[in-house]
């Protein structure tokens, strides 16, 4: 760090001479980037007088714009590079990102498939194609994407972290969980990895490992939706629930169409007894996808605690058609059973609450009965 302080003043001192040189200026700014004085670096480019239209001090604003997450300036940016005539792999890269990031996701796999028709392939346009087949729910062809940016470059960092996650996306765990492992073994701060790696630790109800994991995400990744997702699933199994609804609210609002995440959220919810609150992330859930048996499930479970028996028996119906295992319907129908006294056939299927679920529904069960009043028979 000491060397690149010396480099920077040095810099700054002969920029002060020669006020309008290009190449000095991208060549401070690219020393302020790696020091993360992102704010610095876009005044020195700013104050060029070309600043903003010459090729190098451009293409950085974009980057700086990408970085900040101002991704709609960030393609703007990139386009009109394009536009001027200065093309590059680089370029093409980071406006294929920059889409994604906004979810144009067939633009970003226009923009790649068109570099990867101009340019010599590249890892780094394997591993974006990946991200855009995973956003896209297409999981098989992520894994070829990302086994392809691995035969240029077995060792990658990204595209092990990333394909790590395919993996995982498709169920297929146990190859997610030594692609995982392999990666955080090399690599230890691989984003994707520690999502993986953290996930599973939470479902084998390792919370002190999926704690370090999440954190290690969040330390460099802090909007990272999935792992923000996870992290507040972890503060909910340790009752830390104003903690758990900050966490899982700050998750969705980076990635809000994640229904799981949504239905996280309302589970945080009704553990604080605030079911108008459940009921609008449930609904947030259903704006998502009408046929989503958990969700017909949440709402049916609000109308149970709400005593409209008749209405929470109609929604179980619609989520055990479209999903024969939603948990929520399943709990919601021993609420009902158990209020018209069938309290037997309440118990047997609490019981089977439990297999199955990556989270322990039973003893959110318990403890929403408990949060809500309802006394242990």
């Amino acid at each position: 760090m000491e060397r690149m302080d010396v480099r920077v003043t040095q810099l700054r001192g002969f920029l002060a001479t020669d006020p309008t040189n290009i190449n000095l200026a991208c060549d401070l700014a690219d020393a302020l980037c790696a020091q993360a004085e992102y704010a610095q670096a876009e005044a020195v480019l700013r104050g060029l007088p070309d600043g903003e239209t010459a090729p190098g001090p451009a293409f950085r604003l974009a980057r700086i714009d990408l970085i900040h997450g101002r991704h709609a300036q960030a393609e703007a940016g990139y386009r009109g590079l394009v536009e001027h005539g200065h093309d590059n792999l680089a370029i093409r890269h980071d406006l294929a990102f920059a889409q994604l990031c906004q979810r144009h996701v067939d633009d970003a796999a226009a923009t790649v498939e068109a570099a990867l028709a101009r340019f010599e392939p590249a890892p780094a346009l394997f591993v974006l194609k990946g991200r855009i087949e995973l956003m896209r729910e297409r999981y098989d062809e992520a894994v070829d994407a990302l086994d392809r940016a691995l035969q240029l470059d077995p060792d990658d960092e990204a595209a092990q972290g990333v394909r790590a996650l395919a993996l995982f996306d498709a169920s297929r765990f146990e190859e997610a969980a030594v692609a995982a492992r392999d990666c955080l073994l090399r690599y230890p701060e691989q984003h994707e990895a520690l999502l993986v790696a953290g996930t599973m630790s939470l479902w084998q109800s390792d919370l002190d490992s999926a704690q370090a994991l999440f954190e290690r995400g969040l330390q460099r990744h802090p909007n990272s939706g999935r792992a923000l997702s996870g992290y507040g699933q972890l503060q909910m199994l340790r009752n830390d629930l104003p903690a758990a609804r900050d966490t899982l609210h700050h998750a969705v609002v980076a990635m809000p169409d994640h229904i799981g995440t949504w239905h996280a959220l309302a589970w945080t919810q009704l553990l604080q007894n605030d079911r108008d609150a459940a009921e609008t992330s449930y609904r947030k859930a259903y704006e998502l996808d009408r046929n989503f048996g958990d969700t017909h499930g949440g709402l049916a479970l609000i109308d149970a605690l709400r005593g409209d028996y008749d209405a929470a028996e109609q929604g179980i119906k619609r989520a055990l058609r479209l999903d024969p295992q939603a948990v929520t319907a399943r709990y919601a129908k021993t609420l009902v059973l158990e209020a018209r006294g069938e309290n037997a056939a309440a118990d047997a299927l609490m019981g089977e609450l439990m297999p199955g679920s990556p989270l322990p529904v039973h003893e959110f069960a318990q403890r929403l009965k408990a949060t809500l009043g309802i006394q242990p028979r």
